[in-house]
């Protein structure tokens, strides 16, 4: 059985012309989230479950929050939850039926993948589209070492095991579609398949709000920004303070003594905020405080030898080589934070 999920606020006749085109499509369950849209939509959704069950919210939620309902609908009809498939299209005609079925069918031949469209932005492509989804991908990238073209494509399938996961992935809006894949991408394969790039009407039908969503998109990775930032600095100014105090030794000996010292105190203000803040982890102190205490000695020695290796190629300034220390290893603490330390439980495959 494949489930195909789709929500929508204020849709017009794409909407239907999609709907009416997926007709006759084998073993293909369609679910229409009316997430909140006025009353003068009524028509559109009253022909809709012609084609389609239809589910309702009484206001707006957000594209995140009508996919869940989809998807705990979905539990609801079963009582397991194997060999099938839910396929998630947006409403405004920019997913095919042939891509839809194309998603489909790769999730089907690479079973536990997540498979997310791709769109190439070449040809006459919004600016806000191809900026965005640009400036998006590289930064993705950038942070979870995962490589994908198109990190905003709301065409997608998985399999239904899947489901109960998805349905605890934080965010009501645009930005669960990129939290799915930030979670996601920490336990299973996630693999891109190329579709088409169709945007109607310079994609003015389209509900996303380039600065309000984009900042939700990119909070978790801001927050943690914000969390590397304060702790670098706590680690500074402690290392300034110990270069001074031990200015009577050796600049060797100094360094490697300010900076060990340094590490111990930023550390455990780093470890308590991302915990808190961050993650928002609820794991037992003791669970998370061992590995995070082996990260601290890991990054510790790389931060170390990096400091001494950058003093004996000749940069005798050693606030200087503090600052592109701390640099070239917050990306390397960062994943291994996300994805090991303070990783969220995964689902168990049936």
């Amino acid at each position: 059985m494949r489930y195909l999920v789709i929500p929508a606020y204020e849709p017009d006749e794409k909407l239907l012309t999609l709907l009416q085109q997926l007709q006759g499509k084998p073993s293909l369950t369609i679910i229409v989230i009316n997430d909140g849209s006025p009353a003068c939509y009524n028509c559109i959704f009253q022909q809709a479950s012609q084609y389609s069950t239809v589910l309702h919210h009484e206001h707006n939620q957000g594209k995140g929050r009508a996919l869940k309902t989809g998807f705990s609908y979905i539990m609801e009809l079963k009582n397991t939850l194997a060999d099938e498939f839910v396929i998630t299209a947006d409403s405004d005609g920019q997913h095919t039926v042939g891509d839809i079925l194309k998603v489909c069918k790769a999730c089907e031949e690479t079973k536990g993948t997540l498979i997310t469209g791709e769109r190439y932005f070449i040809g006459n492509v919004p600016l806000r589209s191809r900026l965005g989804n640009t400036i998006t991908k590289y930064v993705f990238t950038l942070f979870t070492g995962l490589s994908l073209n198109d990190t905003q494509c709301g065409l997608r399938a998985f399999p239904t095991s899947l489901l109960p996961f998805l349905c605890r992935v934080k965010g009501e809006r645009y930005e669960y579609e990129m939290n799915v894949l930030l979670e996601v991408g920490k336990n299973a394969p996630i693999k891109g398949v190329p579709i088409e790039t169709v945007y109607i009407d310079g994609n003015r039908s389209s509900h996303f709000h380039p600065f309000k969503d984009s900042f939700k998109i990119y909070k978790e990775i801001g927050k943690f920004s914000i969390s590397s930032i304060l702790s670098f600095l706590v680690d500074y100014i402690f290392y300034a303070m110990f270069l001074l105090l031990f200015s009577a030794i050796s600049t060797h000996t100094r360094l490697i003594l300010s900076n060990v010292l340094s590490r111990i105190c930023s550390a455990t203000f780093n470890y308590s905020l991302n915990k808190s803040f961050v993650f928002k982890d609820k794991q037992n102190i003791l669970k998370t405080g061992y590995k995070y205490g082996l990260l601290a000695l890991f990054i510790l020695l790389l931060n170390t030898l990096l400091l001494l290796f950058l003093h004996k190629i000749g940069l005798n300034n050693v606030y200087v080589a503090k600052i592109l220390t701390e640099c070239v290893l917050f990306l390397l603490s960062w994943n291994i934070q996300r994805n090991f330390i303070f990783r969220k439980k995964y689902l168990k495959k049936s």
